[in-house]
């Protein structure tokens, strides 16, 4: 066979396995609108797609950007989130928040919001540094001062153990609690070292303190129902009658637990506030030798407690 007789037995043999198109007019426009038609289905099954992953990239990022205090997830060169739930862990329903309140200093229960106590006055916690209700403070411990007996006066020392810092004469105002809706319920504290005028290497201490009206203290009925608040001592308590006014007395016992103070008053007003104050021969924890005495009688104590100018509100 020679290379023409090749050349035509491979074209007979291409046409009997692919016959040509036909050339209808008809069928041309017919597989034209065919193949039309399967270029939409493509294209709309690929738009479809894209949508299918885009909502599924949302459902994974939307709560990661707005959920959680930071206000938003920190994405590591990996893909992965930082400080923020996986995906699989997100909820589409997130639960509801039910508000359980704080604990008080008085054991009561702050009112919450969904991110945390409610403190007044614009705080930022509990207790106020300054403004009128941090003055009341300061006043109180300045008035209590001002009573102490001839001989005596309050001095400002730093604990000898340097375990201890600061100062040992303090003041503070701190919030407590709301009563009867957003009425407000403050606690005044203030302690200072006391000396003898002339001396002031043996140091006693004076303390007080001032729950307002509508605390859970202001619910007793004896002045010795709060000895288990009074958490400076521990010790006797006997009700003394003043001028027709219930007033509580704690002497410390020898070697308790809270040997903070060895004397303290307890005196209720009418209207629920309760002021305490207390005193002892040494200040605890201070490093500093004590007296060898106190300095207010048992009567001059109990003045103090139900004296008018400590009826704080």
């Amino acid at each position: 066979m020679n290379e023409h007789e090749l050349k035509n037995a491979l074209q007979d043999a291409m046409v009997a396995s692919s016959p040509p198109p036909s050339m209808s007019p008809e069928a041309a426009v017919e597989a034209g609108r065919a193949a039309n038609r399967r270029r939409r289905a493509t294209l709309g099954g690929a738009v479809a797609g894209l949508a299918v992953v885009a909502i599924a990239v949302g459902a994974v990022l939307v709560p990661q950007f707005t959920g959680g205090a930071g206000g938003g997830a920190v994405i590591d060169a990996g893909g992965q989130s930082s400080g923020s739930p996986t995906p699989s862990s997100i909820s589409p329903t997130p639960p509801a928040v039910t508000p359980t309140g704080n604990p008080s200093a008085t054991g009561s229960v702050v009112p919450m919001n969904e991110t945390g106590p409610e403190w007044p006055n614009g705080q930022t916690d509990r207790t106020q540094t300054s403004g009128p209700r941090a003055d009341k403070s300061v006043r109180m411990l300045n008035d209590l001062v001002s009573a102490l007996p001839q001989g005596y006066q309050a001095v400002d020392k730093q604990p000898v153990d340097q375990r201890f810092t600061g100062n040992l004469r303090h003041t503070q105002s701190q919030f407590s609690d709301y009563y009867d809706g957003r009425k407000e319920v403050w606690e005044y504290l203030a302690a200072t070292p006391v000396a003898r005028k002339g001396d002031s290497s043996a140091i006693g201490k004076l303390w007080i303190q001032v729950t307002t009206k509508g605390g859970e203290l202001g619910s007793i009925s004896s002045p010795c129902d709060a000895t288990e608040r009074a958490w400076a001592i521990q010790g006797t308590c006997e009700v003394l009658d003043v001028g027709g006014r219930k007033v509580g007395f704690i002497t410390a016992d020898a070697g308790g637990d809270r040997p903070d103070l060895d004397q303290l008053v307890i005196y209720k007003h009418d209207d629920g506030t309760v002021v305490m104050v207390g005193q002892a021969q040494g200040f605890v924890r201070s490093g500093h030798p004590a007296l060898d005495a106190l300095p207010f009688t048992r009567d001059q104590l109990v003045a103090q407690a139900t004296d008018a100018k400590y009826h704080l509100d």
